[in-house]
């Protein structure tokens, strides 16, 4: 019995790392990661602008994420930036989202409205134009926040047919159709 008591020891010894490895594994699964609390601030919102923006950065500095991951949190963080009136750094969160996967749709989308915002009407209407090739002419917010663009821009008629292809992919839009009728 004697000659037993090593082999438990070396056992235990050998058990031991793992399940130490199992238990980590399973915190890191269970809990809410900053990458996924980043994306639920940026889809609805957060009462501290900051501090969901400081999450966001701390996923993109310490959280191992996917290239898909990492554009969306760069995505995400800049959606937070412009909703904080900060478009220079949301600008520059979509470019680096946008670095990382070139076809981002919604990250062109929201470096327009940006570009918008901060009066750079030619560059929005470039990341309007590629947002709309790359969604085959199928996403309805490109031709709504670009018609919006041409209205900024004075230019009612394009708005106009942008407001049309909008509805064509959203028929039951009440806001497309109030805008449309807003141009009457």
């Amino acid at each position: 019995m004697a000659h037993m008591q090593p082999s438990r020891v070396l056992i235990f010894a050998l058990i031991l790392p793992w399940l130490a490895a199992a238990a980590t594994a399973a915190e890191t699964l269970i809990g809410v990661s900053a990458a996924h609390q980043c994306f639920e601030y940026a889809s609805q919102g957060s009462a501290s602008p900051r501090r969901a923006v400081d999450t966001c950065t701390r996923a993109i500095e310490s959280e191992p994420l996917s290239s898909r991951d990492l554009a969306a949190t760069y995505s995400n963080r800049g959606i937070l930036q412009a909703q904080r009136g900060r478009y220079a750094q949301a600008v520059q969160d979509y470019d680096r989202a946008l670095a990382i996967n070139p076809i981002l749709v919604h990250a062109m989308i929201n470096r327009a409205n940006a570009y918008t915002r901060m009066r750079q009407f030619k560059e929005a209407l470039t990341d309007y134009d590629i947002a709309a090739f790359y969604s085959e002419g199928n996403n309805d917010l490109v031709f709504y926040n670009r018609a919006l663009l041409f209205l900024q821009m004075g230019r009612v008629e394009h708005a106009r047919n942008d407001l049309l292809r909008a509805l064509e992919t959203q028929p039951d839009s009440l806001r497309y159709r109030e805008a449309l009728a807003a141009l009457k």
